[in-house]
């Protein structure tokens, strides 16, 4: 059985929030809120990624709705959700994130802590960063005899299709597509190319 627990506040009011809401907000969470949509801008730095950049301006320029996600019995976690993207943004939280993670990752993931593309019932979007596990203990069934190892391939970006991008100890990464592990040539070119297409209204 599973158990997805999605609520949305319009015109949110951080002080007005039951309670059950307002625990969960970090102090970004509720600066992002009084500031309004326009705080998104500044969370991208010159040597943030064109697409990181581009993404948060069209959330600044955006209205948005405040949804609080939750499955089976973890805590809600707060996400913008933005009407000219359709997608719903995450600021990072306070737990740790897994040791091997790559820079480039870690810096992505100190600006955004999750990304989603559709409705929570539906697949797209980058894992939570606080909760990435590898492959082999998420139920997902990888081909055995492959070369790439699935106890240490851990997923993080989902597409629409549902393929899962998984990082390597090594900085490397692979795609999980039709059940096999698939390796790429950069791990930053494949999160650049999801984006971009997720930007330009298309998908890969």
């Amino acid at each position: 059985m599973h158990i997805l627990r999605v609520a949305t506040v319009y015109e949110p009011d951080v002080d007005a929030l039951p309670v059950d809401f307002r625990a969960v907000l970090t102090d970004q969470d509720v600066g992002a809120i009084r500031g309004g949509a326009e705080f998104f801008a500044t969370l991208a730095d010159a040597d943030s990624p064109p697409w990181l950049r581009t993404m948060l301006a069209a959330c600044a320029a955006s209205g948005y709705e405040l949804q609080f996600y939750a499955s089976n019995s973890t805590p809600y976690r707060p996400y913008f959700r933005f009407h000219n993207l359709g997608a719903a943004v995450s600021l990072p939280r306070t737990g740790p994130l897994r040791p091997d993670v790559p820079p480039f990752l870690r810096r992505l993931y100190g600006v955004i802590g999750a990304f989603q593309e559709n409705a929570f019932d539906m697949a797209g979007g980058l894992h939570p960063g606080d909760g990435l596990i590898p492959l082999s203990e998420t139920g997902m069934w990888v081909e055995p005899g492959g070369p790439i190892d699935p106890t240490v391939a851990i997923p993080f970006l989902e597409t629409f299709s549902g393929s899962q991008l998984c990082y390597l100890p090594d900085g490397r990464g692979a795609w999980l597509e039709a059940c096999q592990l698939r390796p790429v040539e950069s791990l930053e070119q494949e999160v650049a190319r999801y984006f971009e297409a997720l930007l330009e209204g298309t998908r890969i």
